[in-house]
């Protein structure tokens, strides 16, 4: 399985989701290099939702089996973003990549699967 973040971001934070997204998809990934699951995804989709305004969109998980995705918009505050320094960021991926291995379970993903993934986020939390 990799990792792929995009966003969904007003301007204003876009330097800031770029470096965050760079860091967290290379040292993520690079975990999950070494990883076996017993799914069949291949992709691991975070699309960052980073917007003043919060009701702008809802929230969405879904998988797509055919193209072996698994896809989370998830919303990241805002105010925290823009205002936190580079490792309250990397934070914010963090607890939103959290996030989205909690809602796995409804997605049919083990919890074997789960603790692997929950496994590499503390681990990269506790190298910031």
């Amino acid at each position: 399985m990799k990792l792929w973040i995009s966003g969904e971001i007003d301007e204003n934070v876009s330097v800031f989701h770029r470096e965050t997204r760079q860091f967290i998809e290379k040292e993520l990934n690079e975990k999950l290099e070494n990883i076996n699951f017993s799914n069949n995804y291949e992709k691991w989709a975070l699309v960052a939702m980073i917007n003043k305004d919060v009701d702008w969109a809802g929230e969405v998980v879904k998988r797509h089996i055919k193209r072996k995705v698994l896809e989370f918009r998830l919303k990241i505050d805002h105010n925290e973003f823009l205002n936190g320094n580079f490792s309250q960021r990397a934070n914010l991926f963090l607890d939103a990549l959290q996030r989205s291995i909690d809602k796995m379970e409804n997605l049919g993903i083990s919890l074997e699967d789960r603790n692997k993934l929950y496994g590499i986020l503390v681990s990269i939390k506790s190298e910031l």
